[in-house]
């Protein structure tokens, strides 16, 4: 009988600690995407979740009210950023919830060519 709780409590500690490793080793990741348009100096973000692992996002759509008064074409960059808190989160919650951070850079305006 006591073998059959030491098997257990093994089998438990070796869980527990995969588990662990798993947190502590998950770290931040990021992608970046980026074109030729020069970038501005400015970086606009925003938060992004995602649902039932992708099938629903929210927002549905980004948008860029900056990069579109300033009559550019487009954005610079656009960077994915995940954080270990947001890797938590996800891996609690079996993928059901993900959240993650857009953050995007402004192409600059071309210079106006003629006289002043």
């Amino acid at each position: 009988m006591r073998s059959q709780y030491h098997t257990l409590y093994c089998l438990c500690r070796k869980l527990l600690s995969a588990l662990l490793l798993t947190l502590i080793f998950s770290s931040c990741y990021t992608a970046r995407v980026a074109t030729r348009a020069q970038p501005g100096s400015e970086v606009a973000h925003q938060n992004v979740n995602f649902f039932f692992w992708g099938l629903v996002q929210s927002p549905k759509r980004v948008t860029t009210p900056v990069c579109d008064s300033l009559n550019v074409n487009g954005l610079a960059e656009v960077t994915v950023k995940n954080n270990f808190g947001y890797s938590v989160i996800t891996v609690i919650t079996l993928g059901i919830w993900s959240p993650t951070r857009l953050e995007w850079k402004c192409g600059k305006p071309c210079q106006k060519v003629g006289t002043l």
